[in-house]
């Protein structure tokens, strides 16, 4: 059975009958099989949506709190929707710092519970596709690694996006760019390691496989494969992306000519990223208890037993109709091609007939 194997590592197949015992070896997967054994896509117990609604509680208050509560103490402000206007550096180091700690603090207690391996019925927990968990050190020196790493890269996009120049207003650049890292990238070092290009994955017992945790974070971020999401991946998700889309709608007040307070670079992009970051927490609590009500962890056609095995079925289907479809291009190629020599021998006949006639 032919398989490729794609840039990022998972291995899909691409021909041949599908059958169970012509797979020599258990990574060789269609999508929907490596989502099924990789990913937690069942029922979401209790405890684990009690967990991710404490979690994204905790960081709704971390962000407001550093966006309107600590700096109007620490500045001695008059009134806290004045901070944000006022200060708004100090406003944005607040908010990494008190994001960062609570994230990470939350991904130590709550390590298995992440994995989504706490389920009731000992048959519907992970398979055997499970990455390796950083302890408590590792988790803070990714964090760390992962907020500077971010920082240039978000600097480097909010230049390209010409929300600003490389050397107009840098300080104010970097202070948002972390606390956008803060909030997108800390969550996934905590819970797949960073960097990306790093990790190993933990396939049974003490059998281990290198492998990159590329594919942990292209399969959440950008839903590689179609794998379903473990239960903390939904905040992760909406964590990276909503706060990036609150700056780039957070820029477009900048330009025009209303003369406010809050229009100035970076004011109206801390509001952008504050606003999708909180948009983005309420978003997953509300998945992680819909979740745990679903009967089988199916949300808006979105994962779950049933759904997963229709993708499934649909995979088998389109697999078995491509391996027809090749063998009759391949019966219509050599009918072809048996056509054509005959026809070649026919005319060498005629010829030859023809020359003999002729001498």
């Amino acid at each position: 059975m032919g398989t490729h194997t794609h840039w990022w590592g998972s291995p899909k197949v691409m021909g041949g009958e599908f059958k169970e015992e012509n797979k020599p070896d258990p990574w060789e997967l269609s999508p929907y099989e490596l989502g099924r054994e990789y990913a937690y896509h069942h029922r979401v117990s209790g405890k684990t949506a009690a967990w991710i609604v404490a979690y994204c509680v905790a960081l709704i208050w971390a962000v407001l709190e550093g966006a309107v509560g600590a700096p109007a103490h620490r500045i001695d402000a008059k009134g806290n929707a004045g901070t944000l206007i006022t200060h708004p550096l100090v406003v944005a180091r607040s908010t990494a710092i008190l994001h960062a700690g609570v994230c990470v603090v939350f991904h130590i207690l709550a390590r298995r519970v992440w994995s989504g391996d706490d389920h009731d019925d000992p048959t519907k927990r992970v398979g055997p596709h499970l990455p390796a968990r950083c302890g408590p050190l590792g988790m803070i020196v990714n964090s760390v690694l992962a907020v500077a790493f971010g920082t240039v890269f978000y600097s480097v996009l909010f230049c390209a996006f010409n929300y600003t120049s490389l050397f107009h207003r840098p300080i104010e650049t970097m202070h948002v760019a972390a606390m956008v890292s803060s909030f997108g990238w800390v969550p996934g070092a905590c819970l797949y390691g960073f960097p990306p290009t790093s990790g190993r994955w933990r396939r049974s017992g003490a059998d281990t496989k290198t492998f990159w945790n590329f594919w942990e974070w292209h399969r959440v971020l950008f839903m590689g494969c179609n794998a379903p999401w473990r239960p903390a991946d939904a905040s992760w998700f909406l964590a990276f992306w909503l706060p990036a889309l609150g700056c780039w709608v957070g820029a477009m007040p900048i330009p025009l000519d209303w003369g406010r307070a809050w229009q100035p670079y970076p004011i109206t992009l801390l509001y952008g990223a504050v606003g999708g970051m909180c948009l983005g927490q309420v978003v997953a609590a509300g998945w992680a208890v819909a979740k745990w009500r679903s009967d089988d962890g199916c949300v808006l056609g979105f994962g779950g037993e049933t759904n997963e095995r229709e993708k499934r079925t649909r995979w088998i289907e389109e697999v078995r109709a491509d391996e027809a479809e090749m063998l009759a291009r391949a019966k219509r190629n050599d009918e072809y091609g048996k056509r054509r020599r005959k026809e070649e021998r026919e005319r060498r006949r005629r010829e030859r007939e023809e020359e003999e006639k002729e001498d």
